[in-house]
């Protein structure tokens, strides 16, 4: 009973300093990062605005329009 708890006590001294061996430092927190750096950033998140590359993307003019358009910078005639 004596050696199991010297064997116990023992693992414990050695499990307490190889904590405290891996510990290391994290770091400072991202809220704290942006703080600091908020006036340096380049764009202005709030007025610069990427579209997702996926999202709806509407055309400008109906395809048919488009070939009209064509048609006539052509000098065909026009569809009516």
């Amino acid at each position: 009973m004596v050696r199991t708890l010297r064997r116990l006590g023992a693992a414990l001294v050695l499990a307490s300093l190889a904590g405290s061996a891996i510990a290391e430092t994290l770091g400072e927190h991202p809220a704290v990062i942006v703080a600091r750096e908020w006036n340096s950033r380049g764009i202005d998140p709030n007025t610069f605005i990427v579209l997702h590359p996926a999202g709806t993307q509407l055309p400008a003019a109906a395809p048919a329009a488009k070939e009209k358009v064509a048609a006539s910078e052509q000098g065909a005639p026009r569809a009516q």
